[in-house]
């Protein structure tokens, strides 16, 4: 994890090499093409403009645990995740977690970097093995201009995921710390959960300091949370894995 405040840094060739190096795989493009016409985010493109795309996109895949990029570092890709998860965090100067977010198909990561020609302002890694269609600036920049619908969707992508932080951030603040826990769980459950037979199991398994980072708390915190909805009988352990019980949900009614 990066630690310390933000360093400003240059797009420089070793960096665009180390782009280069990473994983790159064949994808049959008209599959492609498919798929990306079943992406909101996509659907003021013709498939013309949507070939090109195609053309121009790389497919990453990162395995469980593997960044995709680090705070503070050059932004001169972004990520269009087509399958698994990932988690977009930053950093406080001692390292530690402030903030999380988690993503998955469908999702554009990366972006605001290429708008801005700033460095990262988050971390992003893979949760679960997760494949991505890499775009440079370039590309996007393209793509565009040549379709002013493509703009406003993403404008309203991005003024929409802002204002649920937003409003998240708001509704959470006032709740005490198991309730906000709880939330948050059940929001996992309803996203990536896997059903048993008393509830859902959340996954990706997440730690007390992931979650405490989702919260919004210490872990200490989450840690006595935790303790207190084991009690109440609304989550359990599961081999290092929460499940969110069936009676969870009339707790939160």
């Amino acid at each position: 994890m990066t630690q310390g405040r933000l360093q400003w840094f240059s797009a420089t060739a070793p960096v665009a090499q180390a782009y280069e190096n990473r994983r790159r795989l064949p994808m049959d493009t008209q599959e492609l093409v498919r798929f990306l016409q079943a992406i909101p985010l996509l659907k003021g493109l013709t498939d013309h403009d949507l070939h090109i795309l195609a053309m121009a996109a790389h497919r990453r895949v990162f395995q469980e645990g593997q960044r995709i990029y680090d705070q503070g570092e050059p932004g001169i890709t972004c990520h269009l995740i087509t399958r698994g998860r990932v988690k977009v965090f930053v950093a406080s100067d001692e390292g530690h977690e402030l903030a999380m977010r988690l993503l998955g198909p469908g999702e554009l990561i990366g972006e605001m970097a290429l708008f801005e020609n700033l460095p990262r302002s988050a971390s992003v890694v893979a949760v679960i093995p997760t494949e991505t269609l890499e775009l440079d600036q370039e590309t996007l920049m393209r793509c565009l201009q040549r379709s002013p619908a493509l703009s406003l969707s993403l404008l309203r992508a991005m003024s929409a995921r802002l204002r649920h932080t937003t409003e998240e951030a708001e509704g959470l603040a006032s709740l005490p710390v198991p309730e906000r826990l709880l939330r948050r769980l059940q929001r996992l459950a309803e996203w990536s959960g896997t059903r048993v037979e008393d509830g859902i199991r959340i996954m990706p398994p997440m730690t007390q300091q992931e979650l405490a980072a989702l919260v919004g708390a210490s872990r200490e915190s989450i840690n006595r949370a935790l303790v207190k909805l084991r009690r109440q009988g609304v989550v359990r352990w599961d081999d290092g894995w929460i499940v969110l019980l069936d009676n969870a949900h009339d707790v939160l009614s």
